[in-house]
């Protein structure tokens, strides 16, 4: 299947999706309820149809999503040297990105940044500004179900040690010129340079696409 017509089939299952759950969660009429869970069996067909998503795959992605859908929030620390070199943690996977994850309920973005570094890198952080904000879809992942907002946050390295654990094997300090193999889907090489101008700038204005 070409890029474009999976890339509008899977836009439209979303789309259907997200007014059903948003239909079927405000509505108080048992026979509403009944349509938009039909709906909802609709866009999960769709979904496999349109893609290479087993339907028993696609029901699961597009159930349990009540209410009105909002993107996901995810955060990324962002920490230089002094020689702008950028710490990278390597994930089981073998590929290496900022230390970060989706945040937590129950967490604010800069908590959520604190507590990511501290678990895949074994050092606390400052977390001082905030560089970008980018849309996961926009700039990671073009095939992605769901939305995602990228919270690229800079912080400074208060010091600590890394301890191999269940998300990271090591980490280390890399120059921008000379990265390993990144994971294209959580940080791009051009995020990681927009976020070196952020930490260089004395007067930064943060980036959102």
């Amino acid at each position: 299947m070409d890029e474009e017509r999976y890339k509008t089939l899977t836009e439209l299952a979303h789309a259907i999706e997200a007014s059903a759950a948003a239909g079927r969660h405000y509505t108080a009429n048992k026979f509403d309820i009944e349509h938009y869970e039909n709906i909802l069996r609709c866009a999960q067909k769709l979904l496999s149809l349109g893609s290479d998503i087993p339907l028993d795959k696609a029901e699961e992605l597009l159930e349990g999503h009540d209410g009105y859908q909002t993107p996901k929030v995810e955060t990324r620390a962002i920490i230089f040297d002094d020689k702008d070199r950028i710490l990278l943690v390597r994930d089981h996977d073998g590929r290496w990105n900022p230390p970060g994850g989706w945040c937590e309920y129950d967490y604010s973005v800069k908590d959520n940044t604190i507590k990511e570094a501290l678990e895949e890198t074994g050092h606390d952080v400052r977390p001082y500004r905030l560089a970008a904000v980018f849309d996961h879809r926009k700039d990671n992942n073009p095939k992605s179900l769901f939305s995602a907002a990228k919270f690229f946050v800079l912080c400074e390295d208060l010091g600590g040690e890394f301890k191999p654990n269940i998300e990271t094997t090591e980490t280390g300090y890399f120059s921008l010129d000379d990265l390993p193999d990144i994971n294209t889907h959580k940080a791009n090489i051009e995020q990681l340079r927009l976020c070196l101008r952020a930490a260089r700038s004395d007067h930064w204005e943060t980036f959102y696409d």
